[in-house]
């Protein structure tokens, strides 16, 4: 799938929450068929800036590719990566 961010001019919603509620259907279609059992990839890359590309898709200057995801079966069942410490991530402010 192509996932893209059409550009709608619109006094409350800006084009950067656009395209995050976009990068946000993405994730969730992902999990959706994680859930079901399916495996996904979302990748960016070169393509998703490439103007041939952007052409293809008739999109204007602000429309935005945020990524192309691929779901399909594995014959590999991914095993769970081990937990690290959160500590690794956050930090307190005091």
């Amino acid at each position: 799938m192509v996932a893209i961010a059409k550009y709608i001019p619109h006094d409350k919603v800006p084009w950067v929450e656009q395209v995050a509620s976009a990068s946000c259907a993405v994730q969730a279609m992902q999990m959706a068929a994680v859930a079901q059992g399916f495996s996904g990839v979302w990748r960016t890359g070169s393509y998703a800036q490439d103007p041939i590309v952007k052409q293809a898709f008739d999109l204007s200057e602000q429309d935005e590719i945020v990524g192309f995801l691929y779901l399909g079966s594995s014959e590999v069942i991914p095993q769970p990566k081990p937990k690290r410490d959160s500590a690794e991530f956050f930090e307190n402010w005091d």
